[in-house]
């Protein structure tokens, strides 16, 4: 995966130190309190935060996704236009399908537990897509998480790959320090670790 060049960012954005967008957007993140009354906040940053994180391999963001003609919703989803890194090699190498990336936000001050991968694997379908990205705020005891998650994948209910802020954090501190490799190495590691946790 290629992340946004620093010279892209600064381009996109009007400004002109790398750092200090990082730096923002890093304290921006530290600011939104956890709980239900921020919830649609924290959403709408990810939404923002996924969009450089991942350019140009996915696209198009789309927030409360309406599925089975609104039955059910997700709160983010995102096309996979990608030809090369991390979500090519999903479906080409790990025969992961995913046109679409369906992420969840929970901005939880609380570990997240099976309701909420369970919640996450009943949006995927054979048709649609079978890997999705779980947001937290903090993960505790993350060796459970990635243990609750390789279960998902090894019962074929698709593979859930969560991220809290301080992974965000990592990821876009990769950026500001020109780590080109930073952001995919991240989530390669996440994924290694639940694949073979089983």
């Amino acid at each position: 995966m290629k992340s946004l060049s620093n010279d892209e960012i600064m381009q996109f954005t009007g400004f002109e130190d790398i750092n200090n967008i990082v730096d923002a957007l890093i304290l921006s993140l530290k600011s939104i309190p956890v709980g239900t009354k921020t919830a649609s906040e924290y959403h709408k940053f990810i939404k923002s935060i996924l969009e450089i994180l991942f350019y140009p391999h996915l696209n198009n963001p789309t927030i409360e996704e309406k599925l089975h003609q609104g039955r059910k919703r997700v709160d983010i989803v995102m096309n996979n236009i990608t030809q090369s890194g991390f979500f090519y090699r999903l479906q080409d190498i790990n025969k992961i399908f995913c046109p679409y990336i369906f992420i969840e936000c929970k901005n939880y001050g609380k570990d997240i537990a099976n309701p909420e991968i369970d919640q996450l694997s009943s949006r995927f379908a054979f048709n649609k897509g079978k890997f999705g990205i779980l947001m937290c705020r903090k993960i505790g005891n993350k060796d459970l998480l990635y243990q609750r998650c390789s279960d998902t994948y090894k019962d074929d209910r698709g593979l859930i790959i969560p991220l809290d802020d301080k992974d965000i954090v990592e990821m876009l501190e990769s950026i500001k320090n020109n780590e080109k490799d930073g952001i995919e190495e991240k989530l390669e590691s996440i994924k290694r670790k639940i694949i073979l946790n089983g």
